[in-house]
């Protein structure tokens, strides 16, 4: 048997490139070259499958193993999955089904501490105050959210950290179980809000950061759902800033953790969202088939269950991620002009009239595929439109997005007059 995991590896590896490989073992094309380096340790699971992907016969499990018993007998245990979503956020998330299994364990503390103390599912195990103010908490992340859409980021982004640090707070104080559990699924949603908020103000690292300690959070209430739906945030956010491999391997994971116990909402967002990561890597194939499966589920959505965290999900957002998938597929599919056409042209007729921030990014998509079209003068007035909604809301993003619109029609346009 080889010496170590790392030389296995590469050993079976041979001149396959780390991109084929990670595509193979559904993984990172980083946890290989780290595995391959000894920068990471192995999980069996990924040993089983890298070695089915191989063809190693059994030596990269065996190796795998070997090297867990010497690292308990080291006293050193493996990390737990907490761990795991700190450390994995990115470049990946190994042992999915580990996570699954501890996920759904975790999400029974709560009935499982009220069965214990004789409550019905409908009683409430907490005390009157502390419910009386989670509920009160939980009221006040809904009026920053409705602020931020109104108004954007920059109006409550100070209030909305230090709601975050509050619940943070109280969930270090906290000696009731039954409570950690309520204010952590609390805190993955403010965590992620405030992701977002970072996100939206231009600084994409740092909402990556918060995204993944919001993840945390989430995993620790038992939150299929809301792990998933920060996974998929992130993967966005690693997508704006050019990372699409690493983008596509993250929206993969979250796909694979949710299976079918993550609410359909979630689901199909992340299947949206996938199809635009396919599109930026121009696999058009892909991409529409996860724009099918969006579709499909969108129709569940609305089941009286769906989390607040994911309370815009609607056929206005789904039109707007096909549009955005389009203008990824343009230059490959010239087909992708007209239904990007037609699937923002939809979502801007169905856009709610609440979510003013978030108009920014439907027009400034509208006015690209204009701009593909060739009608410059409707592009025109559409980033004219988006870039006075992300200046009013104070919007890095969606500003910076609409002004390489405007960038991207001028260009055009000079071209036009030069021909």
């Amino acid at each position: 048997m080889p010496g170590s995991f790392a030389e296995e590896l590469r050993r079976l590896r041979g001149e396959r490139s780390l991109r084929d490989v990670a595509r193979m073992a559904h993984c990172g094309k980083s946890t290989v070259g780290d595995l391959e380096s000894g920068r990471r340790s192995p999980t069996v699971r990924l040993a089983q499958v890298l070695d089915t992907a191989l063809g190693g016969n059994g030596t990269l499990v065996e190796l795998a193993e070997a090297d867990l018993e010497q690292k308990n007998a080291r006293g050193k245990t493996p990390a737990t999955p907490a761990q795991d979503v700190v450390e994995v956020f990115p470049p990946g998330w190994d042992d999915d089904d580990v996570l699954r299994r501890n996920l759904l364990k975790l999400s029974a503390v709560g009935a499982a501490t009220a069965a214990l103390a004789g409550l019905t599912p409908d009683d409430n195990p907490l005390d009157g105050t502390s419910q009386d103010l989670l509920v009160a908490h939980q009221d006040l992340r809904a009026v920053h959210g409705r602020i931020d859409n109104l108004q954007g980021a920059q109006a409550v982004y100070g209030a909305a950290r230090d709601h975050h640090d509050q619940i943070r707070g109280w969930l270090a104080r906290t000696s009731s179980e039954t409570e950690r559990h309520r204010l952590n699924a609390l805190a993955a949603d403010t965590g992620g809000f405030v992701g977002f908020l970072t996100y939206d103000l231009g600084q994409a690292e740092l909402a990556i950061t918060h995204y993944r300690d919001a993840a945390a959070h989430a995993q620790r209430a038992g939150d299929i759902s809301s792990c998933c739906n920060l996974l998929g945030q992130t993967s966005r956010v690693l997508a704006d800033l050019g990372h699409h491999d690493k983008a596509l391997a993250l929206a993969d994971r979250a796909l694979h953790l949710a299976g079918t116990q993550a609410h359909p909402a979630v689901r199909c967002w992340l299947h949206a969202v996938r199809a635009h990561h396919h599109g930026c890597l121009t696999d058009s194939t892909s991409a529409h088939s996860d724009l099918d499966a969006a579709w499909n589920l969108l129709g569940h959505t609305e089941d009286g269950e769906k989390p607040p965290y994911i309370g815009y999900l609607s056929e206005a957002e789904l039109n707007k991620w096909t549009g955005h998938t389009a203008i990824r597929l343009a230059d490959s599919r010239p087909a992708s002009v007209r239904t990007g056409l037609r699937a923002l042209s939809a979502a801007r007729t169905s856009w709610p009239s609440r979510l003013v921030r978030g108009s920014a990014e439907v027009l400034t998509a509208s006015a690209r595929m204009y701009i593909a079209h060739g009608e410059l003068g409707e592009a025109s007035r559409l980033v004219d439109k988006a870039i006075a909604i992300a200046t009013t809301t104070g919007s890095a993003r969606n500003l910076h997005a609409a002004l390489d619109a405007r960038t991207l029609l001028a260009r055009r346009a000079g071209s036009s007059a030069l021909a």
